[in-house]
């Protein structure tokens, strides 16, 4: 966090993260992922030539189309025959980079060495830490196809990225000693896998129902009536049913009121107004008055982003990702707080990586400012989110 601070002015903020935008386009992007360098021919770009945001926005926005036609093509996979398999006309990695490489390894202990049959030789060393940044330790998939794609996450991702996103979650006021009762069905989703890292990342007892096949909605009742739970995390139908029951097991006395809850997260559907007020009711009936928190998740962004209270509107992340919203009809970029697509670029990610992904979900608007509740300054996504259906 010592190159990157969240109470920077919204100018500096915005500043910083085109300049690692441009610098990712070019040192990352264009040399490791076929897509994109296939792409940059198509339309005849340069990606090391661009230094504005203005330049960067004639790269045309793509959509989960283009993705789908060859999912594999948008993994970046420096090209290292000796190495590793790669199927793609992809650059080398650097001299300078395996020097790093090198450096990193030494006086490391590997668990390879003391539980391999061999020791590892220099070069193994080497070849492992390149493996640690490039290559897929971790998978989840789309939905909404008949032939869903894989998304890849590598060592990097997941030790350098994806914590200090989910760390956004102290912003809603949540505290490393809560306990979380989790009812997401188990499924190869973002939804589920970022509640999977949580508890390293920020902590946090957590219990998984895994959906009602695994644990009978009975027996979550009876979980959820004997050990304190501050947290609830589901997503707003599901949430919705379980406190229903919930209220008619309450009314019936076959269990006690629950009235630990403070924070209520959910995430994997649009949230209404009229969802929102329903589940406050049903919370209020079973003795509890949690924080209702919105979030937005995507498979392909590989996070998930929240509200830091209620109605604040989403925070999004401005250190790993560009944001734009464009326009529905011209799929320009709209001025601030105008309706259209939202669209993301991913900056400084290994694995899967997009630019310009158009996601197909509509929103309201996207403002940057400093947030009054959590004294942070993020792009927000206010108002309503219409979730592509497609």
């Amino acid at each position: 966090m010592t190159s990157y601070n969240y109470l920077w002015s919204i100018a500096k903020q915005k500043r910083k993260s085109e300049n690692r935008l441009t610098a990712y386009l070019s040192r990352v992007i264009a040399r490791y992922s076929p897509f994109y360098r296939e792409w940059f021919e198509k339309h005849n770009i340069n990606p090391h030539k661009i230094e504005t945001i203005e330049e960067f926005q004639k790269i045309p926005p793509i959509t989960k189309r283009e993705h789908m036609e060859n999912p594999k093509a948008f993994t970046l996979n420096p090209n290292q025959p000796d190495w590793w398999e790669c199927d793609f006309d992809t650059e080398p990695i650097t001299n300078f980079q395996s020097f790093k490489y090198w450096i990193k390894s030494l006086n490391k202990t590997y668990l390879r060495s003391i539980f391999g049959k061999e020791q590892t030789g220099e070069e193994e060393r080497i070849i492992m830490e390149a493996a640690n940044e490039w290559l897929p330790i971790h998978f989840h998939s789309t939905r909404g196809s008949a032939d869903p794609a894989l998304i890849a996450y590598t060592k990097r991702d997941l030790q350098i990225n994806v914590p200090e996103i989910i760390a956004h979650l102290y912003m809603t006021g949540f505290k490393a000693n809560w306990e979380v009762f989790n009812v997401m069905p188990a499924s190869p989703s973002i939804t589920f896998f970022q509640s999977v890292w949580a508890p390293l990342f920020v902590g946090g007892g957590t219990f998984f129902t895994c959906g009602e096949e695994q644990t009978a909605i009975e027996q979550q009742l009876k979980i959820a009536n004997n050990i304190t739970f501050e947290a609830f995390l589901g997503t707003p139908s599901y949430t919705i049913a379980w406190l229903k029951v919930a209220n008619s097991k309450l009314k019936k006395k076959e269990i006690n009121k629950i009235s630990s809850f403070k924070l209520c997260l959910l995430t994997g559907e649009s949230l209404t107004p009229k969802n929102k007020k329903e589940i406050k009711s049903l919370f209020d009936k079973l003795g509890s008055s949690p924080s209702i928190i919105e979030s937005y998740s995507s498979n392909r962004t590989k996070v998930s982003f929240y509200e830091c209270d209620e109605g604040t509107g989403i925070h999004l992340n401005p250190r790993y990702f560009y944001w734009e919203v464009l326009d529905t009809k011209t799929l320009e970029p709209v001025e601030e707080g105008e309706k259209g697509y939202l669209c993301f670029s991913h900056i400084d990610w290994r694995g899967t990586a997009f630019i310009r992904f158009n996601t197909g979900d509509i929103v309201e608007g996207l403002v940057w400012e400093s947030c009054d509740k959590c004294g942070l300054t993020f792009p927000k996504i206010y108002g309503s989110i219409i979730r592509d259906k497609g």
